[in-house]
């Protein structure tokens, strides 16, 4: 069996912590711009830095406690309206006082290039809480909303554990449950220096809904050695910690022993597409850039008995969006990836490529 592990830069300046929304022919990428929450827009996944339109959706006024340190912001359609999930600082108090906020925008059958509204924090959240990096999806017909936060205990402000916790939401603005934690960084790869790191939830599903769960980000961002991981969930109660289950290796991490870059892939989003699973993650082109330069990128994510798989580690890094197609020279052990189809039938580049153009700008 053979995994195309090919990974495509997609845009050539910094844009950490991207997520995709895919609706109606379109790409929405947002990412972490800092002082502002920007939508990039474009038909084509793979030439979206090249081909988008940008627009900024919102910008803070200056000193209210929201206007510093805007962070992996989200895009959503819920229940009619397009909503942006984002984190937050007061420019007075700095990185302690990280919260989750939420934007409404305009209805969810409109285009998401329109102005967003401050909302509020997410009601319900404890108040006195560090958090980032939320999102929020659906499991059995029920909304649940994920975010990395400092330990709820823990009175005293340390940027020292992330960890992630769950709450059931009962619309896009409010919890209706305390909070659970479900993820804590205990093993050693989950840690940088004296840091514990599980940060960057996203949900994530197989295309037949077998395997439900978060990928995560884990050690410190600023590191080559960023890496995203699994949460399987096994049923029952999402909001019971045991219905949670951490994979033991990475999902996804360097390629290591002295091989080239990308380095440090994290805090990725997920699309399908043509029925496929594309991981869509930051990671620098150099070991040593730490917070720059983290460019956004595309792998495909195999689907195995076990539940997702990305070869262990970043893939063969390709310049063309050709080549990150039909995977030439892109191939390693241990999955079935495009350049097979249903039964083992080789796909000539041809097929290939009049598929890519199909599902890139019609799907």
């Amino acid at each position: 069996m053979v995994y195309n592990n090919a990974v495509l830069t997609i845009t050539d300046i910094s844009t950490p912590d991207p997520h995709v929304t895919f609706v109606n022919g379109v790409f929405h990428l947002v990412y972490t711009a800092g002082d502002r929450v920007e939508i990039w827009s474009s038909q084509d996944l793979l030439q979206l830095g090249q081909t988008c339109n940008k627009t900024t959706v919102w910008r803070p006024p200056p000193n209210t406690p929201y206007s510093a340190d805007i962070w992996a912001p989200e895009l959503h359609a819920i229940n009619g309206r397009w909503y942006i999930y984002v984190a937050c600082a007061d420019p007075q108090q700095g990185n302690k006082s990280h919260r989750m906020y939420v934007l409404g925008g305009p209805p969810a059958d409109a285009d998401p290039n329109g102005q967003f509204e401050m909302l509020g924090p997410v009601a319900g959240l404890p108040s006195t809480q560090w958090q980032i990096d939320g999102t929020i999806f659906p499991i059995n017909d029920r909304l649940y909303f994920a975010y990395s936060g400092w330990p709820l205990e823990q009175r005293d402000a340390s940027e020292k554990t992330q960890e992630l916790f769950i709450v059931e939401m009962s619309d896009a603005t409010t919890a209706i449950s305390q909070p659970v934690q479900i993820c804590v960084p205990n093993e050693s790869w989950e840690r940088s220096g004296d840091s514990g790191v599980n940060e960057g939830p996203q949900f994530l599903s197989s295309p037949h809904g077998n395997w439900i769960g978060l990928a995560y980000s884990c050690a410190g961002s600023w590191t080559k050695d960023y890496k995203m991981n699994t949460l399987y969930y096994s049923g029952g109660d999402p909001l019971a910690c045991g219905s949670w289950h951490k994979s033991r290796r990475p999902l996804i991490q360097n390629a290591g022993n002295g091989r080239a870059g990308p380095f440090g892939p994290g805090h990725g989003s997920f699309v399908n597409v043509n029925g496929e699973t594309w991981a869509v993650y930051h990671a620098t082109d150099r070991e040593d850039q730490g917070w720059d330069g983290r460019k956004a990128r595309v792998q495909r994510v195999l689907w195995g008995t076990d539940g997702p798989e990305m070869g262990g580690c970043v893939g063969t890094l390709v310049r063309e969006p050709g080549v990150f197609i039909s995977g030439a020279g892109c191939e390693s052990s241990g999955g079935n990836g495009p350049a097979v189809g249903e039964g083992g039938k080789k796909h000539g580049i041809k097929d290939i490529m009049k598929e890519a153009k199909g599902f890139l700008k019609n799907l």
